[in-house]
């Protein structure tokens, strides 16, 4: 039983996919199938129910992640500790989408990288609506999310910035600019209730655009399509297919704002606030503690 295998054990009980798992450790299916295969033999127990409606985990499946958690976080605490010099070492795995790395994480990390030299920093990029899971099943360390109205109190979170939210309707020559061409106040919003949106597929802005166009609608407006993530969304507003409603901050970040008539809105919608989010339980960790520390410092 190596720390790999149980790495790629707890992705499997979190997210019950070998699938999944194969794609986020860059494996082959069959060859997270084999490493749980392995796991099954040395405990002697069956870790997974499969049939046709999918997977569940076995009470052996259940004991086991008490351990395997518990062994690689003694074993990530271990590697901290051996500086030659006594100084921090060790790996860091921050999940983002594209638009935080540059806009946010770039001054933060020159200047953690200038703190701690010696911690091999990996960033692994996509939809910030799954950083909370990620974290969650081990997969990253830290992840730069959306805060949710209600963060459960398992997860630690330091805010980084705060966007507002705009209303994103194309310039581009296509039939939807020229509907909404002009319009302002009720008359854009009458029309607005008629055009076809792109709007988030999941994640915090989903739950929070749903409510407020049930709000602002007396009938819900056509839907073009529902996509992950907010540059995906940019760039099919800039487009012609759609009007959305974007944080303000990856909009400036797209380089698409030409193309966009962006309008501040000033309805009830909350400004997005972003930042870093981790375990409760790893906060402590020296890597993340550090994270931290610099994060709060700038």
């Amino acid at each position: 039983m190596d720390l790999k295998s149980l790495e790629i054990f707890l992705s499997v009980y979190s997210s019950l996919s070998f699938t999944q798992t194969a794609a986020e450790q860059h494996l082959s299916v069959s060859a997270v199938s084999r490493c749980v295969l392995r796991l099954e033999e040395e405990v002697g127990e069956r870790l997974f129910d499969r049939d046709r409606r999918g997977m569940t985990a076995t009470s052996a499946a259940r004991r086991l992640q008490l351990v395997a958690e518990r062994m690689l976080s003694d074993w990530r605490s271990l590697q901290q500790s051996f500086g030659d010099d006594g100084s921090l070492q060790g790996e860091l795995r921050i999940f983002c989408s594209v638009t935080a790395t540059h806009r946010l994480l770039s001054p933060l990390l020159a200047a953690y990288r200038e703190a701690y030299p010696q911690v091999h920093i990996l960033l692994q990029t996509g939809d910030q609506a799954d950083g909370i899971e990620r974290v969650r099943r081990g997969s990253s360390d830290v992840s730069v999310i959306a805060r949710p109205e209600s963060l459960p109190a398992s997860f630690a979170f330091s805010p980084l910035a705060s966007t507002p939210l705009c209303l994103c309707l194309p310039e581009v020559e296509c039939d939807l600019r020229d509907t909404v061409k002009d319009l302002k106040g009720r008359a854009l919003w009458s029309a607005l209730e008629d055009v076809p949106w792109v709007l988030p597929e999941r994640g915090v802005s989903k739950e929070l655009i749903d409510r407020w166009l049930q709000r602002r609608f007396l009938t819900p407006p056509p839907i073009y399509a529902r996509v992950a993530g907010h540059e995906a969304i940019v760039a099919m507003v800039s487009l012609g297919l759609g009007v959305a409603i974007l944080p303000r901050l990856v909009v400036d970040a797209s380089g698409l704002a030409g193309s966009l008539r962006v309008l501040t809105l000033k309805e009830d919608l909350p400004p997005f606030e972003i930042g870093l989010c981790t375990r409760q339980r790893r906060r402590l960790d020296p890597v993340i503690a550090g994270l931290w520390q610099v994060a709060q410092s700038l």
